[in-house]
C-alpha cells in the first residue's frame, strides 16, 4: 500500500488533548510540542497519559501553527496495536482495494471516481460499469477495538447517519451502494454498530442493509515507518451481541 507522505516519524509521547484537532506531545529530548490531529473521535481508550505516539513532521516551510501531526498511537492493550488516527486516510487505504477489485461486491473493471455529487450529496467514491451500473460507496474509518470487536462510531455521528441515509435512497431508486468500514489497526475480528455511543448511526446502518445496500468491511496493520498492510476483509455484524458471541466475550 502507498504511504502517504514519505517523511520519518518521529516517536513522542501523549501529554494532553487541548482540543479535538490539538494533541500536546513530548519528544525523545523532554520538549513538548502541540501536533495536529485528523480525527474527531473521541480516541479516549488511545489517548491516555504516557500512550506511544508517532508525529510526522510539517513540511519545511509550512506556515501552520503546528510543526507536528499525530499519524499512529500505540494502543496499551495487547496486542499493543499500532492505530491509524488519520481519519482520512481510510480512502486512501480504500481506493486501490476497489479499483483492484478487492472488496467483494466490486468488479475490478469498473470506473471509480472519488468525491462525486448526486443532487446535493457528495460520496467518497462512484463506480460505474460500461453498461451504466452505478455503485456508491461511502467509508467509514474504524479505529476503536475491544477485544477484537471494532465499534463505529466511537462518538455521535450526524453525518454519518446522513451518509447511510443518502445511500439507501439511492438503493431504493436502483443504483448500487456501500458502506465500506477500514479498520486502520490489524487487531479489528470483526465491526459492528456502537448502538451505546450512536443509536440513531445504528438503526440507520440495519435499515440500509434491509434496503439492499451493502456492507463490507477490510483491516490494516499500520506499520511504524508509515506504511499500511491489507490483511483482508473481516465482517460486519449488526448485532452487538453476536459480535460478542463471536468473539468470546462475556455479554
Amino acid at each position: 500500500m502507498p504511504r502517504s507522505d514519505s517523511t520519518p516519524l518521529v516517536g513522542a509521547r501523549f501529554v494532553a488533548r487541548p482540543n479535538r484537532f490539538i494533541v500536546r506531545a513530548r519528544l525523545g529530548d523532554g520538549s513538548q510540542v502541540d501536533a495536529h490531529l485528523a480525527d474527531p473521535g473521541r480516541l479516549r481508550e488511545l489517548l491516555i497519559p504516557d500512550a506511544a505516539l508517532l508525529l510526522r513532521p510539517a513540511p519545511e516551510g509550512s506556515r501552520r501553527k503546528t510543526r507536528f501531526s499525530v499519524v499512529l498511537v500505540r494502543a496499551r492493550e495487547s496486542p499493543r496495536a499500532w492505530v491509524s488516527v488519520v481519519a482520512g486516510r481510510a480512502n486512501d487505504l480504500a481506493e486501490p482495494l476497489l479499483r483492484n477489485g478487492e472488496v467483494d461486491g466490486v468488479p475490478a473493471t469498473w470506473e471509480l471516481r472519488r468525491e462525486v455529487r448526486y443532487g446535493r450529496s457528495r460520496f467518497d467514491f462512484r463506480l460505474q460499469d460500461d453498461s451504466g451500473g452505478t455503485l456508491w460507496v461511502e467509508v467509514k474509518s474504524v479505529t476503536f477495538v475491544e477485544d477484537g470487536i471494532a465499534r463505529f462510531p466511537d462518538a455521535p455521528t450526524v453525518r454519518g447517519s446522513r451518509h447511510v441515509r443518502e445511500l439507501e435512497q439511492r438503493a431504493r431508486a436502483g443504483d448500487g451502494a456501500m458502506v465500506l468500514f477500514v479498520a486502520q489497526r490489524h487487531d479489528a475480528q470483526v465491526v459492528t454498530p456502537y448502538d451505546a455511543i450512536d443509536p440513531a448511526f445504528a438503526e440507520a446502518l440495519r435499515r440500509a442493509r434491509e434496503t439492499g445496500v451493502l456492507l463490507r468491511a477490510v483491516r490494516f496493520r499500520m506499520k511504524p515507518d508509515g506504511g499500511a498492510a491489507f490483511l483482508g476483509p473481516v465482517p460486519v455484524v449488526l448485532s452487538p451481541t453476536e459480535a460478542e458471541g463471536r468473539m468470546g466475550v462475556s455479554c
